[in-house]
This record gives C-alpha cells, structure tokens and sequence, in this order.
C-alpha cells in the first residue's frame, strides 16, 4: 500500500518518497500558489467593493450607519473568502497534493517495486474516481512492464543462442568470413579470417574496423557496386552474389572470394511493398596465393617456351630457304633434307599450337570469371573512365551475356580508352557488344584513323593500374584466351575490338523454342495509320533518329478496359542503339492483374502498387519519344493502347509510326514467321530479357538496325519509300485502295 498519511489520516507527513531524485520528483507547488494569490485578490477586490457600494447606493446624504454597515459587510465578505480559502486547500490542493506523490511513488519501479502498490481511494473521499482511475493505470503500467522485460528477456536469449550457434557453424569453417556493413566495417568474422589474412590473436578484428585496413579497396568496391546494379535489375533474384579476386595490403596474400549482399526484409508500409535493400554484404574467400603463383609460373614458362621455339622454326625455314638457293646440292639428298625439315616444322608447329591451347583451357580454368551482362560492364567502365578522364563513353548495341573477369576487364577497358584518347586526340567513344557465335565482341569505336599493331603490341606489356600482381594488358588477355586488333569501319570510323568468351550454358540446356505468332498480318496492319510527315518523308532511312518502344498490359484489349503496365523505349541515333538512353517505367493500372498477363511479361502485381498511374507516366513518354520516328513491333496494339489514353493524359501521339513486323513481312513474304524471335533469329541476333519491356525494346531495335541495312537493297531508300509499301500492304489486307 502507498500512502502519506499522517496518524489522524488527514495531515500530511511532508516526507519525500523513498527512491524519488529531489531534482523533478516534487509537485511543483507554483499552481498551489497562483490559486492562494488568486483567492486573495479575490477577497480584497470584494471587500472593496462591499464597502464602497453602500456608501455609493446613498450618495451624499449618507448616514454613518451606511458606513458602518459597508464595513461590516466587507468583512464578512472576505471571512466568506478566507473560509472558501480555507477549504478549497484542505479539501483539494492538500489531496491533490497527496496524491500527485502518491502516484509517484506507484509508477516508480524503484520505490515500488516495479508499480506493485496501490493508492487507498478512502483517503482521498473527495478526488473520487481519480484513484480508482490511477490504480487501474499503475495496475497496467506493471503489466506492461512484466511482458516488457520478458520479451528483453527472450530476445536477448534468443540472441546468444544464435550468436553461439552462429560462432559454433563459422568456428568449423575453413573459409574466411567477414560480415561488414555499407561503411565497409568488420562487424562478425571467424577464426579462419584470421589466419588467412595472417593477423595473430592480439591482432583480432575488434567490431567496426575498416575492411580495406586489411584488403585492397578497389576489387571490393567494384564487386559492391556490380552487385548493387544487380539488385536493381533483378530485385527478387533470392541470392545476389559475385566471385571477386583481392589481396592483402602487403600483397602476401592473394585472396580468390565470394561477396553476398545482406538485403533487409521486405515491408509494408501503408499497404505498400518495399523492395529490399543492401545493408551490408558478407565475404567468404580462401587463399589463393599459391594456385596464381603457379599460374604466373605457368605463364611464364609458356611466354619463355614459345619464344624459345619460335627462333628453331626460323632457322629450319630458312636453312630451307637457303636450300633452295643452293642448286648445287644433290637431288637425292636435298630431297631427304627437305623432306626431314619440312616434317620437323610441322610436328613443332602441331605441338606449339596443342601447348598453347592446352594453357589456355588451363588459365581459362583456373582465373576466377563468372558470367556477366555487356551492360553492367560496361555502365562500370563508364563510371570509372568519368572518375578520372574527360572522355563521352556512349553504349551501344544489343546487349547479351559475356563470361569473364569484370574487375581485370573494366581496368583492360578504361586504360585502351585512356590509350586511343592520348594516340588519336578522340573525346567520345562509342562501347559496344557484339554476340556471335562463338565469341562476344567488345567493340570500342571512334572517329579516326586504327590504332597501329605494331603500337597494340606495346600496349600488351603496359600494367594496369589498381590490379592484383601487376598484371599487363597481355596478362588479361591470356586470362580470357582473348587478343586484341584495330581496324576501320565502312562508316569511315575505327574500331578496338576485344573477343571475349560467351556465357557458359549449363550441360544439357538448349535454346528454348520460338513462339509462333499465327496472327493474319490484317489483324495488327488495321491498327496501322500511318501519318507521313513532309518534313520526314524525302529522307533517308539511315539519317534518321528512332524510338523503338513496347508496352506491356493487363490483356489485348484496350477497348475492353485493358490498361499499360509497363512502357521501355530506347533511341537509335545512325543505326546506333544507344542502350544508355532509355526510357523505363511501371504503371499502376487501377485494376487487377490476371495471371496469365503476369506469366507473360514477369511483372508482378505487388510491383505496381506503389507506382504511378498513366496520367504520370504517358506525359513523360511522350517528352522522351518527341518529334522522332516510333518503331514497335505488332505496333498497331501497342499505339492503340496510347492513342485510346491521350484525351485523359494531354497528350498526342501523332508521330509516324514504322512496324518492324510489316517490314519483316514485306521482305519474307506472308509464308514466314514473323513473330520477334524468329525474325531476330533469321537476321542472327541473340534477344536477351525476351518478354521484358526493355528486353523486347532492345531486340527489336536490333532488328530496325539489321532491317535498314536490307531495305536499299530491295529498293526503299526513304522514309516515304517505307510508308509507301507499307499503305500497299494495309490496302490489300484490308480490301481498300491505296491512298
């Protein structure tokens, strides 16, 4: 029980509760105060006037008994007072009083023992229901804290029951492990970490130390940052991963590793999903200091082997030549010493090319690579040619799928781009990938006279900067089994091209099969209206810029209250794709999202919840495609979708509009396929991200690219040639005259 009573049970003791800090644990008596002053203003202010009312009631013929009886009255008036004075302090403020500590002292956990007492609603008969009130709140407040310091309580063992087990599992590991935030700092590692990075138990990894303390910075950062782009692209990948190469800093330690982001959950928040995070990423790595110090040894030894047997291949050429010159020598025998020389050059020519493919597959093997996308590295070369170069790097073409070593690669890259800028003087830059069958392209294109390969062949034995061991330029191409050449363009440019090996398919995979469109070509050309413009018309197809777009929905029927989902876009600028201008966004359609829509494109219908509507959206796509020409394929549907919205967005799509499909069959005739895989197929093109927006954008941009290259040749020069044929082809699939 709490109280503070004295023994009649009305005064008050004046002690302080126990446990209470002096400094905030009295009631402030500065309101019992303003109410003492305000009952005594009060109290003159009505003696006053009970005096002077009287006298003034009289006037000037008053008598002294008038006074008198004012004076009296004033009295009694401010008796009255002090007496209501009197009674308002012991009836409310000393109870309040009472029980402003009182209730102290029962939230206190250090007075009351953790809220377990009560307040006695008798002794304050006149405050009633407030303790009853304040009872039923401590009564609350101490269940609160029980269940408070229960959950502390579990969590806090559930904690160290992951902690442990946690230590138990990475204890046993012989890899390394570092878990480390966004700050690069160590929060959890093992004791192998320790031993592989050759620090001793006083040297252990304190919480918060600096990871590039102990590992060269460069590779993490640039394995963080393709992972990251990677998140972006592919946000419910479950695993995001990427193998990286590293060292310590004294270089002893050559460290072959793993990097995973640590992806926060997803939440809700006000009935929005929010897309996970990076917060940290963990390493696992191992020492690889002896299997790439084999390797450079391999390296060299091979370098040292055929340039050993180069020099005898010479000599027996040309002590056959010298055979040759000297007619004297015996037929007989110039004929055996022929024949033994030209067989020794063939075997060592035979064991010189099986050696060095041999080594090759070993190196190829044996550096770390892992598959990678064109775009990410190049969008990495152009972040690290913009650190340090006042150099324009455009991406352009296909993108496609490459295997390799990005961190060796991008370093490759932005000293060539670094080289050829300084040979040439050129500023801007053209990147490019190029799939073929058996290698991947990178192209580096500039206007300007080749580099020389004589100058190539210098550039093999330079270092490259910020990589492991010093490697060369010959180095990373050994590495990738890749060379290195220049040459000129038919456009009057010059190209740096780099083979690299493609995407290694699992064993077993094949490509998967086509989807047949066996669509009537008047069931997309009715939707077909092309609207020539004059100014456009008389030009030639290749000066022309396009806008290669494609729109995903809810169906294939936008009259039927079908809505956009999804546009991507990208700009051809000179029969160049220009993969670093794109348009890209999600729509919210305002109605739901039916299975089969979803299977077809990949997009989720949680994904669209917190997008914007295509009010937002259409404004801003038509400020992306503007005055240029529109190509889609099956672009009939697709402009139906947007011209069905213009009234509601503000906007006019009266651009004219080019149909890669129409085209594809007005080159191959009506018996061929002309969905977008088999004409990509035809024309040799390897789609990548297919039913993607942006996927589907960039193939068929791959295709205008290929189709403006065959149309001269059949006699379509201008975009008025185009559209000619192509109102011919609507006229007699729709039985209606050509305009």
């Amino acid at each position: 029980m709490v109280s503070n009573v004295n023994n009649n049970g009305h005064g008050y003791s004046g002690e302080r509760p126990h446990g209470l800090a002096s400094s905030g644990a009295y009631v402030d008596r500065t309101g019992k105060h303003v109410v003492a002053l305000l009952f005594l203003a009060t109290g003159v202010t009505a003696a006053a006037a009970a005096a002077v009312v009287p006298a003034l009631i009289a006037g000037d013929n008053g008598q002294p008994l008038v006074q008198e009886e004012g004076a009296v009255f004033a009295g009694l008036v401010a008796g009255t007072v002090a007496l209501l004075w009197f009674a308002v302090r012991l009836c409310l403020l000393r109870p309040c009083e009472r029980l402003a500590y009182d209730t102290q002292s029962l939230v206190n956990p250090a007075s009351s023992g953790l809220g377990t007492g009560r307040i006695q609603a008798e002794d304050f008969p006149d405050l009633a229901p407030l303790p009853d009130a304040i009872n039923m709140l401590g009564d609350r407040l101490a269940l609160t804290r029980r269940d408070l310091d229960r959950a502390v309580a579990e969590s806090v063992e559930r904690l160290v029951e992951q902690k442990s087990r946690l230590t138990a599992i990475l204890r046993d590991l012989e890899e390394g492990v570092l878990v480390c935030d966004l700050h690069h700092q160590v929060l959890v590692h093992n004791p192998a970490a320790l031993k592989l990075l050759r620090l001793s138990d006083e040297q252990a990894l304190e919480p918060g130390r600096t990871l590039f303390s102990l590992m060269l910075a460069d590779p993490i950062r640039h394995t963080l940052e393709r992972l990251n782009r990677l998140g972006g692209e592919e946000p419910d990948q479950p695993g995001i991963s990427a193998r990286f190469l590293s060292g310590t800093l004294d270089g002893r330690v050559l460290l072959d590793g793993r990097m995973s982001l640590i992806l926060e959950n997803k939440s809700r928040t006000g009935g929005v999903t929010v897309e996970p995070a990076a917060i940290g990423y963990v390493l696992t790595f191992t020492d690889a200091t002896r299997e790439l110090a084999a390797l450079g040894r391999r390296d060299a030894l091979l370098h040292a082997t055929t340039e050993a047997l180069r020099a005898p291949l010479a000599n027996l050429r040309a002590v056959m030549e010298t055979l040759e010159d000297c007619p004297e020598i015996e037929n007989e025998a110039r004929a055996h010493l022929e024949a033994a020389m030209l067989g020794e050059c063939e075997s060592l020519t035979v064991r010189l090319e099986g050696i060095t493919e041999q080594y090759r597959a070993t190196v190829v093997g044996t550096w770390p690579m892992s598959d990678l996308r064109s775009h990410t590295l190049i969008d990495l070369v152009r972040h690290r040619v913009a650190a340090h170069q006042q150099i324009t790097i455009t991406p352009t073409g296909m993108p496609c799928l490459l295997h390799g070593d990005s961190f060796s690669l991008v370093a490759l890259l932005d000293h060539l781009i670094e080289r050829v800028g300084k040979l040439t003087g050129a500023v801007a830059f053209d990147l490019a990938a190029d799939a073929a069958a058996r290698w991947t392209y990178l192209d580096l294109v500039w206007t300007g006279a080749p580099v020389p390969s004589t100058t190539i062949d210098q550039w093999k034995g330079e270092t490259l900067a910020a990589t492991l061991g010093g490697l060369t330029v010959g180095d990373v191409l050994r590495h990738h089994r890749s060379d290195l050449w220049s040459e000129a363009r038919p456009d009057g440019r010059a190209r740096l091209r780099l083979p690299l090996p493609p995407t290694e398919e699992p064993a077993g995979a094949s490509p998967p099969r086509p989807v047949i469109d066996t669509a009537e070509p008047a069931a997309f050309l009715a939707h077909q209206s092309p609207s020539p413009a004059t100014d456009l018309t008389t030009r030639p197809l290749r000066d022309l810029d396009f806008v290669v777009f494609d729109i995903e929905s809810t169906g294939a029927d936008p009259i039927d209250g079908d809505e956009i989902v999804a546009i991507a876009a990208v700009r051809v600028v000179n029969r160049r794709i220009l993969t670093g201008d794109t348009f890209q966004a999600l729509v919210n359609p305002g109605r739901p999202l039916s299975p089969q829509a979803a299977r077809r494109h990949g997009i989720a219908a949680r994904q669209l919840h917190n997008q914007p509507d295509i009010t937002s959206v259409l404004p801003q796509f038509k400020a992306f495609v503007g005055n240029t020409v529109m190509v889609g394929h099956h672009a009939g549907l697709e402009l139906a979708f947007l011209r069905l919205r213009e009234r509601a967005c503000g906007v006019r799509f009266d651009n004219t509009v080019l149909d890669t499909k129409l085209l594809s069959l007005w080159l191959q005739g009506r018996n061929a396929d002309h969905s977008l895989d088999a004409v990509a197929r035809r024309l040799g093109i390897a789609a990548i991200d297919r039913h993607t927006t942006l996927g589907d954008c960039l193939t068929t941009a791959a295709v205008l690219v290929a189709m403006l290259d065959l149309l001269p040749d059949r006699g379509l020069v201008t975009l008025g040639d185009v559209l000619r044929e192509a109102n011919k082809l609507v006229a007699f699939d729709t039985k209606e005259p050509p305009p």
